[in-house]
């Protein structure tokens, strides 16, 4: 079982000063960075589209790089998941962590599990059962499914509920606000044609093995 306890304790203090959550800025113009692809890149194909933008759809400011211009790496740090988004999150991807290890790797993490109202391990421990009381029942392999999650101007598409779920967690802490969709392949192929022929703007990600890789 893979387990938080040996992680390293990270001194916060001695990696420079601490940014609000959620103020990621562009080094150049110092306009607010939002964590998604630029509208438009016109390097495709050329170099790998950037994860993040500004608000408005544009990359972030040119800076100089080893091959040329290159858009600048923003600086502060991303909006923060609440703990229970964060429980939620690591029981996805360790569904064998007992209590006792989400505990430790929110304390590892930062959060300040004091703050819960209520003991700490009633209150996860609840959390935990309410998250498996809710996830959903495995489908039959004969009866494909794809999940959909929309968000801003991207959307991005998986065969597996609990990776959607972490995108959609990814993107609330964005603040993007998303909706997640399960759809069968035809009907997902349908509101894919409609998305390119009618909102081209969209970056449309399909992260399903098997699949071509990157935006569209």
């Amino acid at each position: 079982m893979t387990t938080p306890h040996g992680y390293p304790d990270h001194d916060h203090a001695a990696h420079g000063p601490t940014f609000a959550p959620g103020s990621l800025r562009c080094p150049e113009c110092g306009e607010p960075v939002r964590t998604m692809p630029p509208r438009d890149w016109p390097l495709d194909g050329f170099a790998s589209r950037p994860a993040t933008s500004h608000h408005d759809g544009t990359p972030l400011c040119p800076v100089p790089g080893p091959n040329g211009s290159q858009p600048a790496d923003p600086v502060g740090a991303p909006a923060r998941l609440t703990m229970r988004q964060a429980v939620r999150q690591s029981w996805l991807i360790h569904p064998d962590w007992t209590v006792a290890d989400h505990l430790a790797w929110l304390d590892g993490e930062g959060y300040d599990t004091g703050t819960l109202t209520g003991d700490p391990d009633e209150v996860v421990g609840r959390w935990l059962t309410e998250h498996r009381r809710s996830a959903p029942v495995p489908r039959p392999a004969d009866d494909p499914r794809v999940y959909m999650v929309a968000g801003g101007d991207m959307v991005a598409v998986f065969d597996s509920a609990q990776e959607a779920d972490i995108m959609a967690l990814t993107m609330t802490a964005a603040n993007l606000e998303p909706v997640t969709l399960p759809l069968t392949e035809a009907q997902w192929e349908q509101a894919h044609a409609v998305l390119r022929s009618q909102q081209p703007h969209i970056t449309v990600t399909d992260a399903r093995p098997g699949r071509a890789a990157g935006a569209s």
